[in-house]
Formats: structure tokens, sequence, C-alpha cells
């Protein structure tokens, strides 16, 4: 087995990301440079979820008829693109642009580098090839709102985005140069159905998954929930949360540090911690605890740092709510797909995972939504006692399985 495209595969990923949650850390802080109203940014933050719910299994279809590879550099070369549009356009209508090319971006990116990962593995090898590529996603989750918090707060919001895209084009470069097509010759030629006939098998599939096993529903639904209320609100009002409760130039001890800034720090904050927390959680759901116990473990922690993050007014209690989100965020990242596997049918697991990856694209997509059109009108502690809610319901869900 050749592991050596795992390392251009991952950094392009890793890179493609430096975009749009640059955008996710700073775009609440730039609206009146942009020319934007709080609802609009919430339906930048959330359109390219949009664009990837039918995207998904479209772009999957394709990748069985003419590899892996095109699509993936192609995926990479509308990042590109993408990223250097936030830095080009102003207005609520070309940003939109912008955030429909990057949802059709990273749906390539993402089912391509999945099915490279697969493609690559044994069933010996493919846990530990998972578990690499997962890694240079976290690094892309912890990289992108880090520094693109600095360097808005460094060069304002312009310089940054076209920065951002230049780092993004030797992602593209590592891509187009080093990385192999993994799909082999003969597995493509042998597709006997068409793109619609197989479109349609997966419809159908996924319709029987949702409708006749009432396990696969309640953990497809807790994932929307999770979803909406934990990455929709979180990354899409962390920066407002930031500028309201303690200014556009917060004190870091005796130094002042940009707004953009700091909320990009407790991203990149949330992206390690989570990272860390997501394998001890399966260890103890393997050897332990059921993993209905570690999700409502995983629930009622992001219940609680909603809560304090709702009524935190000092840096000191912000910081202790992205704590403990980030390791409700690890745990239930990992649990939650593992329950899916227990519950689902042996020989539909592909087909189930798929249909679970809509349902959280979904509540993504609601997330930053709403939140962002309910702010002006109840502000920001409401928002997140809402999200508290949620997660608590979330716990009523879990305990009926």
């Amino acid at each position: 087995m050749k592991k050596s495209p795992l390392l251009p595969l991952g950094l392009a990923v890793a890179l493609s990301l430096l975009g749009d949650l640059a955008l996710f850390a700073t775009l609440t802080t730039q609206l009146d440079a942009l020319g934007l109203t709080l609802a609009q940014a919430g339906i930048l933050l959330s359109i390219h979820r949009l664009v990837r719910i039918p995207g998904n299994p479209i772009a999957g279809a394709l990748m069985d008829h003419v590899g892996r590879r095109p699509l993936f550099v192609l995926g990479m070369l509308l990042a590109v693109i993408a990223t250097a549009s936030y830095g080009l356009v102003s207005g609520f209508w070309p940003l939109l642009l912008g955030r429909v090319c990057w949802g059709l971006a990273w749906t390539l990116i993402n089912v391509g580098g999945l099915n490279m990962v697969l493609d690559l593995s044994t069933a010996t090898t493919r846990g530990r090839l998972a578990g690499m590529y997962n890694a240079w996603v976290w690094v892309g989750y912890a990289l992108a709102p880090l520094l693109g918090g600095f360097l808005v707060d460094a060069a304002s919001f312009r310089p940054a985005m076209l920065v951002l895209s230049g780092i993004t084009a030797l992602g593209l470069a590592a891509a187009g140069l080093l990385l192999p097509e993994t799909l082999p010759a003969e597995r493509r030629a042998a597709g006997g159905s068409g793109l619609m006939d197989r479109l349609g098998l997966l419809w159908d599939a996924a319709r029987r998954l949702v409708l006749h096993y009432p396990h696969l529903r309640r953990g497809m639904l807790l994932f929307a929930l999770v979803q909406f209320a934990g990455d929709g609100i979180v990354l899409s009002s962390l920066a407002l949360l930031v500028t309201q409760r303690l200014g556009n130039t917060p004190s870091l001890g005796a130094m002042a540090i940009g707004a953009a800034s700091l909320s990009g720090g407790l991203l990149a904050l949330r992206s390690v911690l989570a990272g860390l927390a997501g394998p001890l959680a399966g260890q103890l759901s393997d050897r332990r605890f059921t993993r209905s116990t570690v999700i409502v473990a995983g629930l009622a922690l992001g219940a609680l740092a909603f809560g304090v993050m709702a009524l935190a007014a000092a840096l000191p209690a912000l910081v202790v709510g992205v704590v403990v989100g980030a390791l409700a965020a690890g745990m239930l990242a990992t649990m939650l797909p593992a329950y899916l596997g227990d519950v689902a049918p042996a020989d539909q697991r592909g087909a189930a995972l798929g249909v679970y990856a809509t349902f959280g694209d979904a509540g993504s997509m609601l997330g930053p939504f709403l939140a962002l059109a309910l702010v002006p009108l109840v502000g920001l502690a409401p928002v997140y006692l809402f999200a508290a809610f949620i997660f608590l319901g979330g716990i009523l869900l879990i305990s009926r399985s």
C-alpha cells in the first residue's frame, strides 16, 4: 500500500479550509467594511452547506465514473477562487457567489479526500489512515481561524483573504503535482449504470433507511441538532460574542489584542481540544461505558458550555465556556458516527453515513442563519441559552434508544 499520497492529500485539505474558517472567525467584525447586515452575514455563513446537501452524493457518483483526482484538484482550484473572491468583492450578492463557489469546492475536496483514503486503505489499515486524514482536517480547523484573525487585525480583511488565497494555492499545487489517481482504471470502466440510475438508487436507499430504522433516525436527528446548536452557532457568532462582551480591542493581561485575533485563537483552541477529546471518548465507549452514556455526557457538557458563554462577561469565563464546549464537540464528533455504525444494518453503513452527513449539513446550515437573524431581535444570550436547551433536548432523544 502506498502511503505517500496522504501527505499531499492532507496538506491540500488543511490549506483548503483557510478562507472558509477565517471567514467564520472574522466576518461579523467586518460588516460595515463589506456592506453587510448581520442577517446577511448569517446567510453567507450558511449557504455553502445548502450547496453540499445535494452535492455530496452527486460528487460521489461522478467520482466513480471519472476518478478521484480530477474532481479533487478542481475542488482545490475553486477553493482558491472562492477565498480570493472574499478579498476582491463587497456587498451581499458578490460574496454569496463566492460562498456558493466554496460549497462546490468543499464538496469535491471532502468527498474526494474520503474516497482516496478508502482507496488507499485495507481492512487492517482503514481506521489508522482515516485517523491520519482527520488529523489534517483538525489542523485546518485550528490553523485557519488563528491565522485569519491575526492577518485581519494586522492587514485588514481584504489583504488577509488574498494572502490566505495564495496559501491555499500551495495546496492546489501539492495536489496537482504530487497527488496520484487512487481509483483503479478497471473500477472506473466497470460501472454499468448511468449517473442518474446511481443517484436514483442512492435516494431510494436513503429513504428506506430513514423510514424503517428508528434508531438511525434518532442518531441522524441528534447530529443535526448538535451541528445546528454546536458548530453552526459557535463558529458563526463567537467573534460577535467577543466583540460585544469584551470590545474591539480586548485586553489579554497587559496586552491589547484585536477581537478577530482573539476569536480566531479561541476557535483554534477549540479545535485542538476537540481533536484530543475525541479519541479518549472513543476508548471510554469501547472499554467502560456504552455509546449512549458517553453521548449523554457530551451533550451535558455542551449545554453547560452554552450556559457559561451566554452569561460570560469577562475573558476567563468565556475561555471556560469555549474549553468545555470543545470537549463536548470532540466527544460528540467521535461518538455519533460510532453510534450510527452500531445501529445501522451492516450492509448499508455507507448509505447510512451519507444520509447522516446530509442531516449534519442541514443543521450546520440553519445554525448561522437563524442565530445571526435572531441576535438583533433578542441578543446573544437568549440565542446561546436556546442552544443549551437544544442540547438538553438531545439528552432526552438519545435516552429513548
